[in-house]
């Protein structure tokens, strides 16, 4: 029997009843959460349809050996990387995207900004920071005058793909360059939408303050975390470590 489940307003998927009795038992599933099946009139707590279909089971389930959830655990996971795993190529592919939507114009920018007579008078200025800053101000107040409109509209792309990212990855666990690739970021092992919370939060924003982080007081572990998390890609579940910092999966978006 396929039973779908809801959690509030999220759709946790569709699961046999032995999935269901197995997530019950290691945490995966609470009794609050909805379900429904053919044949009922409407959604139902887990506990609730449970005390109906099994009125007489009135002691807790016995629970299940280790060996045995784990041995599920490991199916539901090789099920997963059979039938859903993302390319390694669509990946990068998707990333070489989401970073070339965002450095180029950046790079725009900073042309206009650094050009060789500001380098050469930022070099003789590098001793002082207040000359420095000044200059600085000085110089993005006429990149501002002299830019015409390349300056404005290359700052509009670079903010829009911002926030266009962060909407998809929040509602679909989407960037532009998986939108593209057809792929998408949901949680692990489940397969679930990965939300905000996971998605940006946690597997962006957290990942990037810890390298930042690593880089600025830690001197190389910054960039021992990118090489780390680039690596990771040839494991089996193709998890890098800023997906095992949010626990999601990228996996393959039919529609």
């Amino acid at each position: 029997m396929k039973y779908h489940l809801a959690r509030g307003e999220e759709q946790l998927g569709t699961f046999n009843d032995l999935d269901v009795s197995a997530g019950l038992r290691d945490g995966r599933f609470k009794h609050t959460d909805l379900c429904w099946t053919e044949g009922m009139k409407e959604w139902q707590t887990l506990e609730a349809h449970l005390k109906e279909v099994y009125p007489e089971a009135a002691m807790p389930p016995v629970a299940e050996p280790p060996g045995i959830s784990a041995l599920r655990a490991e199916v539901r996971q090789d099920q997963v990387i059979r039938l859903e795993l993302a390319s390694r190529g669509q990946r990068l592919a998707a990333k070489m995207i989401d970073i070339g939507l965002l450095l180029v114009p950046l790079l725009v920018i900073l042309t206009l900004f650094f050009d060789p007579a500001f380098k050469e008078e930022a070099q003789k200025l590098q001793d002082d920071p207040t000359a420095m800053m000044a200059a600085m101000q000085k110089r993005a107040e006429k990149v501002h005058a002299e830019g015409g409109m390349t300056v404005p509209v290359m700052s509009l792309i670079f903010d829009a793909t911002l926030i266009v990212n962060v909407l998809l990855l929040t509602l679909r666990g989407q960037t532009i360059g998986k939108l593209c690739l057809g792929i998408q970021v949901v949680r692990s092992p489940a397969g679930t939408r990965a939300g905000f919370l996971k998605a940006v939060l946690l597997r962006s924003i957290l990942f990037l303050i810890l390298v930042f982080a690593g880089s600025v007081s830690l001197g190389g572990i910054g960039l021992a975390l990118l090489l780390t998390d680039s690596l990771m890609i040839f494991r089996k579940d193709r998890r890098c470590l800023h997906d095992m910092v949010a626990d999601t999966l990228v996996t393959k978006r039919n529609v």
